[in-house]
Formats: C-alpha cells, structure tokens, sequence
C-alpha cells in the first residue's frame, strides 16, 4: 500500500497508516487531523477518534479499509476461536500489540491486529510461533475484549456456553445441591446433553499438545465437536472424576467410575473410563440409554427376512444359540431384545455379564467381579443350581466357559452367549478350536447369528447414482434393473456424514441335520459353506448388498464395514421397485406445496385463506426456524415464504442454515418481512433470498409471486 500523502504535523499514532488512508483519499483534511490529534488526551489510535467523534462508523471503517485499502477485515464476534491458537500467543503479547490470535494450523497462525501493519508485533509472533502469520485488522475494542473473555479459561468457557443454546435441564444424581453457575460445571453439562441429543454411544474428551478436543462416537463413527483450550483440561477432568466418584488427586493410574444423569427426567446412565496420556488425561463416557433395554426386534428396524428368522431363533426352549460379531456390532442390543421376547412370570432368567449394561425387570443379572471370584465359568456353574431356564452368558472367552455353556444347553437349558468371530460359520470352527468336541457343538448349537451394524442413508440429502460405474453396482443392476442406486452427499441434518442411524446386516445360521451331521464328521469351513449356499443360507455380504438394493445405505457404507471383493454368485434380486431414499413422487405426481415459516398464526392463516384458491396447492406452516428445518428432514416444498423476525431462530439465520445445503439452492424463498430498510433487504439476497416483500403485502401481489416461482419450478422440472 502507497501512502505518499503525509500530513505537516506528525502525531504519534499507531495506526499513522489509517491517517494516510484517509487524507489521501481526502477524506479527511489536515486541518481537521491536527485540530483532533491536538486534542487527543492519550489516545493511541486515531480510528477511535474517528469513531468518537462519530465522522465514520464502524461499518463505513470497515467498509473503507476493505473496498478502498483492500485490507482484510475481521469482524470478531462472528468467528470461532481455535484454542490452539490462543495456547500459542501470551496473554501479555496480545495486550502489548492489541492483537488477538484466531486460528492456527502447521503452516500459519492467523491473527485480528488494531494496527495489521505494525512490523514489530508480526516479528515477535513470527518468533514465538515459527508460522507464517495471516493479519487481519479488527477494532481495537473488539480485541481488547476478546482477550479479557479468552485468557481467562472460565470466561472462555463461558463463551462457547453462551454460543449454544441451552434446550435440556440437566441433573447429575447425588449432585442436586452444588451450585450449578460454575462455567465448567455448565460445559460438561452442556456436552452430556449435547451428546445424548445426538444418539452418541461414547463421549471421548482428549488431550492434545495445545489444547482438548471432545468427540462423540455417533453411528459407529467418532466426530468432532469441540475444541477447548489446554488450560481449561484439569478442571473439566477434575469435574467428571466428582461425578462419577473418582479420586481427583490420582493422576498416573488408570481409573473407571459411573454415575447417573437425568436429562429433562430422562434416566441414564454413564461409565467412565479415565486413562492417563502423554498430554494428560483422556476420558471416555459411554452412555447407557435405560430405553434401550427395553427393545424389541421390531425397534431394531429389522428387514422383514431376518425378522422371521430371528424369531425362529429365539422360540427355541433348549440348546445354544451365539450372537457373534466384532465389538460394536450390536451383539447386546441382540440379546436383550431377544431376553424381552423370552421373559415371562413361567421363566427364569439368569445373566451374568461384564458390565451390567441395562437393568433389565424380572431378570436375575449378576456383575463379572473377578477379584470377588465371581467370573463368567463360577457364575455358571452357580446358575445351574438355582433352577434356571434362560441363561445369558455376556462373552464365552475360553474354553471352561464353553464347555460349561455347553454342559448346560445339553441338560435342557436355553443358553444365549456372545462369541468373537467373523462369519457364523467360523464359530463352528472357533469352538472346535477352543477344545470342544465336534459332536457336542452339533448337538447343542441351535443358531448361530453374525452381525454388523451399518449406518443408513440421509434420506434428507442422498444423492442417486446417474452413471453406474462400480463393477458391484453393475452386476447388482443387471439383476435388479428396477433398482437405483444412492451414495452419501452430506447436509446440516446429518451433520455433513451423508448418513443418519444404523441398520443391522445379518448372517443368520439356523442348524438343520444336514448342517449337525457335517460338523460332527468333522467337515471343514468351506464344505459346510458350500452346504448351506445349496440350501439358500444368506451370507453377511448378500445381506448388506440387499440394503444397497433396496436404497437404505450405499456401496461404500458396506465396504467400510464388511469385507467386499467381490459379487456372490447369487447376488440379491429385489421382487419390486425399491423405494427411494426420500420417497419423493415426481413433480407431475405431487401438489405443489408452500412452506410458510411465520410466528404470526393470524398472518398465517390469512394467507392460508388466500392459497386455496388453488385447489393443488398445500400448504405447510412452521412457526419458527428451528421448526421449519425440522420439517425440511422430510418435505422438499416448491416455495418457502418466510419472516425475519422470529423466536428461536429468526429468518436470516434459518436461511443461512438452509443455504449451506447445496441440494437447497433450487428451492426459492421470498422473504416476507416489516423490516424495509435496505441493510436488512441486502442481508436478505447475501443469504440466499430470491425475493423480499414488504409487510403489509397486498395478498394477490403475494400469490402472483408465489405463482411466478411455482410456474419457474415446473419448467425448471420438465427442462431436467
């Protein structure tokens, strides 16, 4: 930047480069400059004199230096701040330069400046980080508060807080009566609920070098959700060991402790596992949802197919039946729904399990204490002298428990158990392994069930394959041509994976004969495969490739969780057309449907009342933000109108949220808004509006614009 005009009289301002700007481009006169610099008491920057004397705002400053100076301008209470960022620059640097690190990664630190070129700021950041330094300029106020808020780990804490709403009441069991304002009692608070919204299996709080990250394992796959500084690390671990009865001055042992949280009077239960790591120390939460335990095969979302076996399954009174299948795969969530088909006043149930992870009524359970004796083997053989008829064993590991589970299943008794294993035909070789004799497995075993767990398309935002060109895909195509294919996109509802929830893929081995006397002359894994394929068993990888047949997850989804080389011969073919993920009928099929989002019910039902002069409009109201994106998970209106001024979340900040879904970008809005000033009609079209009318709106003048969209929509439809 070439500031060649230099006023007559130097003053000593820090920001002398903003007093150039400005009388180069004669916005200011150097008369005027020194009659304000003269009378300055200690003021090191001339744009708050500026601003004081109120001839520039800070709009048309910011507006100056980024149109005219091309200068980057930050605005600071619209960024995130990166924790790391604020480990690396001292507290005393930023208050000596008036500069406030943002943002860091391994190549560059980005940083809000009052005076972006002031060398000796840039050297020292340049010296203590060993990053390229990006600067950008901010007020000086704006940074002088940000750096009272963010070198404080409690106010730091209290800002993230601030920035989320708080829509859950919290409280941790035993903890009714401790002051509740403390801001790390607040965030770990904030991060139970947030988690437990979510559907989070395990929450994983991690030390890092320069700050903490938190994540939650959601479907089966971890993802980040915070970032908070170092500084703030002992406090939220000191915070978790209270409630979950740990020793807060034990540092360097591994420990685990529970606790019991009501979320909105909602039970749950949470284990916590505390390892220490060469940063400190990483917890992890698992979270026991107590409506789980009650689940059925029905609630599992279970293809009608494996429904019915799974019944067949479990209807057995006697013998064995084991659920395998890597951690993770649901193998527990299996068992209890089949103990809730089993339970009865006419049976008793034993389990015995490591850990109890839900309380189950009318069950007898008993918790693993190897230190009290109490091991899967003892607890058995205890169980066969309380008169049991259904016995859970949680994990058979060795070959004690899987003679005595045997034993046991022989002697008239329904033994269920979970074994690790890759395929149901392996856990016939996996107990032969283990020292059983051939003879007893083909007596005892009754079922044998293999599973995974595979996350679900979003149905908001899955994206259909145009050109198939996976081999897999092909061949499924060839023999499934009404099928269509999807793969994963990625939208705010789903948190940008592409997928929302979990289905089971099952391999489901029901012993007949045949299958008993194979494995008794001792027949190898692949004779017995070769076996049941002739008798229409349906393994692990056709299971799943029906999923993708018939729309619910895609290739790539089944390839992370299964073992894919190749197409089975006997590949899925779907009977009728598969439904998409959606559901969505075609343009020509479907009323044209207006989505109107209006806190005003009376405004509302006034336009109602005007729409239905077309007989094939629908219209659908939303009386908030946060109730429109609701409805948007499943509805794809012609035409959105939508107010500004709303609880909640008002209409610009809905309009940014929808926007950022690329797929959303051919549904218009018209902003129907009091607000009739050009600032806020210019935020309007910068977010994403199409049109912005001015309340009170003449209603045919509303409906003719409306019908202007809709007719573009149609044309737009038949054009694709």
């Amino acid at each position: 930047m070439n500031m060649d005009v230099q006023p007559a009289v130097q003053f000593a301002f820090r920001d002398d480069w903003f007093v150039q700007a400005l009388l180069r481009h004669r916005l200011l006169t150097e008369e005027e400059y020194r009659e304000m610099a003269q009378t300055a008491v200690d003021e090191p920057y001339f744009i708050n004199l500026v601003l004081t004397r109120r001839l520039l705002g800070k709009n048309e400053i910011a507006f100056l230096l980024r149109n005219v100076l091309h200068l980057p301008v930050m605005n600071l209470d619209a960024v995130m701040f990166d924790p790391r960022a604020i480990e690396m620059v001292p507290e005393d640097i930023c208050l000596n330069f008036n500069l406030i690190p943002v943002e860091a990664d391994d190549i560059s630190l980005t940083v809000a400046m009052a005076n972006p070129f002031d060398d000796q700021a840039l050297t020292q950041l340049r010296m203590i980080t060993r990053l390229y330094i990006r600067s950008y300029f901010a007020f000086v106020d704006d940074i002088q508060r940000k750096i009272a808020d963010l070198y404080s780990p409690d106010k730091f804490l209290n800002t993230i807080i601030s920035k989320t709403a708080v829509k859950h009441h919290v409280v941790i069991a035993g903890d009714e009566y401790i002051a509740d304002d403390s801001p790390v009692v607040k965030l770990v608070n904030l991060i139970i609920s947030d988690a437990i919204e979510k559907d989070a299996s395990d929450i994983h709080i991690e030390p890092r070098q320069h700050d903490v990250v938190v994540r939650f394992r959601i479907d089966g796959i971890l993802q980040k959700i915070l970032e908070i500084p170092k500084n703030s690390h002992a406090a939220l671990v000191s915070r978790i060991k209270i409630i979950s009865g740990l020793d807060i001055s034990e540092k360097r042992k591994p420990q685990d402790g529970k606790a019991r949280v009501f979320v909105d009077e909602i039970d749950f239960d949470l284990r916590v596992s505390v390892l220490p790591t060469a940063f400190g120390e990483k917890i992890v939460i698992r979270i026991l949802d107590k409506r789980k335990a009650r689940v059925s095969f029905e609630d599992l979302g279970i293809t009608e197919h494996n429904l019915e076996l799974l019944r067949r399954a479990f209807s057995r009174k006697e013998g064995l039946i084991l659920v395998t299948g890597p951690t993770g795969s649901g193998k527990t969530t299996t068992l209890y729904a089949a103990l809730n088909q089993i339970k009865s006043t006419a049976n008793n149930i034993l389990t015995i399990e490591d850990p109890i992870e839900y309380e189950l009524d009318g069950i007898n359970q008993v918790q693993v204490n190897e230190k009290a004796g109490v091991t899967f083997a003892t607890a058995l053989r205890s169980f066969l002298r309380q008169d049991p008829d259904v016995i859970l064993v949680g994990e058979i590991r060795d070959r004690e428990t899987a003679e005595i589970a045997i034993q046991a299943s022989l002697t008239g008794h329904l033994v269920l158990s979970t074994l690790h294993t890759n395929s149901a035909v392996a856990t016939i070789t996996r107990l032969v392994d283990m020292g059983i004799d051939p003879f007893k497995i083909a007596d005892a075993l009754q079922a044998v069930i293999s599973q995974r767990l595979v996350r679900r398309l979003c149905k908001a935002c899955a994206q259909q394959i145009e050109t198939v060109e996976d081999p897999i895909l092909r061949q499924l195509q060839s023999q499934n041509p009404n099928a269509t294919f999807y793969q994963a996109k990625g939208c705010q509802f789903c948190n940008y994976t592409g997928y929302r929830g979990r289905i089971g893929v099952y391999e489901i081995l029901l012993l007949d004969q045949d299958v008993r006397a194979a494995i008794t002359r001792g027949a190898d894994l692949n004779q017995i495969a070769a076996q049941l394929r002739e008798s229409g068993f349906r393994s692990l990888q056709e299971d799943a490739l029906q999923l993708v047949v018939e729309g619910i997850t895609d290739l790539a989804e089944i390839r992370r969780v299964i073992s894919l080389d190749e197409l089975p011969k006997d590949a899925p073919v779907v009977t009728e057309t598969p439904s998409s993920p959606d559901e969505a009928p075609t343009h020509s099929d479907k009323p044209v449907q207006i989505l109107m989002v209006e806190d005003d019910s009376v405004l509302r039902r006034m336009v109602q009342k005007y729409l239905q002069t077309h007989t094939d409009w629908e219209f659908i109201e939303a009386g908030n933000g946060v109730e429109a994106l609701e409805k948007l998970q499943t509805l794809r209106p012609d035409v959105i109108v939508l107010d500004v001024m709303m609880p909640e979340m008002d209409g610009f900040e809905f309009l940014r949220r929808f926007r950022a879904d690329l797929s959303n970008n051919a549904i218009p809005v018209i902003i129907l808004s009091a607000l009739a000033d050009e600032k806020n009609q210019l935020k309007g079209f910068q977010e994403g509006a199409d049109d912005y009318l001015i309340k009170p709106v003449p209603p045919e003048l509303l409906v003719a614009r409306i019908e202007r969209f809709v007719k573009r929509q149609r044309q737009d439809g038949r054009e694709n």
